[in-house]
């Protein structure tokens, strides 16, 4: 990894992985940089699954795929079997639900997601007259790394609608080389932007044409100034949302942060979290045990704050697998 610029402090609250880190340094110093953002990632992604228990819709897309080539099993992730018209995601966590539409038209119809050793699905699978389905019953189950499986094949021509939710991509921070500026357009010298993101990933670049599963980023430069990225074309240049004022000279320092995929108020507690696993790598660090509390506090408030904002159309209590603050049992009741 590059040598951190000399960038000062963001006098901020944190908003992207950039001044995640720099609070880390600032608490914990004497670090590799790498070590704090392993550390931040492995936060991030216990944060994610906490916020997903209770509000999976953030992390959720809907995607509509034609059937190429009529079959009972789909590569969902990369689409390496060509049965469908493009790949669902290769973010792809959890199918929430697949309705079919079928190639006659009409209307969507329902499917059914069965584990394969169900019987109404083995019954329907082993059916050796089968042919590709153009009406329902529709059963299918998900296996391997994306793989879906139905009990009949589906008809080419037929349109699957599926919503699902997703996966968070790695937080990672850049400022290899330099960058200048002119208004809002950047352009890099020895900057590599696209590296934000692994090259299978590269579709969730930032992109003036914003989707559900893009990440976003942020410009710190100026010292302290934070810009939002509205596109990355190429490894050197970048297009912000707003003007850089100043503009930035030649050999002006950078770094280019991406931002948690989580509500943006939350986005500390991956800090504090963080820090209590740093703490503990030192196993005679008495602040190991102050921070562990610290992060646990944190993370009840956070779960207290995401039910509170159902508090007008209360929620089951059956969806909520942890206890609740006495301040949020009222509306539950």
């Amino acid at each position: 990894m590059p040598v951190v610029p000399t960038i000062p402090p963001l006098t901020s609250p944190p908003t992207n992985v950039f001044g995640l880190y720099q609070y880390l340094a600032q608490r914990i110093p004497g670090y590799d940089p790498s070590e704090y953002y392993r550390e931040l990632n492995s936060a991030y992604i216990h944060v994610w699954e906490e916020v997903s228990k209770l509000k999976n819709h953030y992390f959720s897309n809907i995607a509509t795929l034609s059937v190429v080539n009529a079959s009972r099993t789909f590569d969902l992730l990369q689409n390496s079997d060509g049965n469908l018209s493009a790949p669902l995601s290769n973010r792809l966590y959890q199918i929430t639900r697949i309705r079919v539409l079928p190639p006659a038209g009409g209307l969507y119809q329902a499917t059914t997601n069965f584990p394969p050793n169900e019987q109404d699905f083995i019954a329907l699978s082993a059916n050796p007259t089968a042919s590709a389905a153009q009406t329902g019953p529709y059963y299918w189950f998900l296996s391997g790394r994306g793989q879906l499986n139905w009990a009949l094949p589906i008809a080419q021509g037929s349109t699957l609608e599926f919503m699902y939710t997703f996966w968070p991509i790695a937080l990672v921070a850049s400022y290899q080389g330099t960058a200048s500026s002119v208004g809002a357009a950047v352009t890099g010298s020895g900057t590599a932007f696209t590296s934000l993101l692994q090259p299978d990933f590269q579709s969730a670049l930032p992109t003036a044409a914003y989707g559900q599963e893009q990440i976003q980023a942020e410009l710190i430069c100026n010292n302290n100034q934070i810009y939002r990225v509205l596109n990355i074309a190429n490894d050197t240049t970048l297009t912000t949302q707003a003007v850089v004022a100043p503009a930035l000279g030649a050999g002006s320092l950078y770094a280019l942060a991406t931002l948690p995929e989580i509500p943006r108020e939350h986005i500390r507690v991956i800090a504090s979290v963080a820090t209590s696993k740093m703490y503990s790598l030192a196993a005679d660090d008495a602040r190991a045990e102050e921070w562990t509390a610290i992060a646990a506090s944190n993370m009840q408030m956070m779960k207290d704050s995401l039910i509170e904002r159902q508090s007008n159309n209360p929620p089951r209590k059956q969806r909520f697998p942890y206890g609740i603050g006495r301040r949020n049992r009222a509306f539950l009741s």
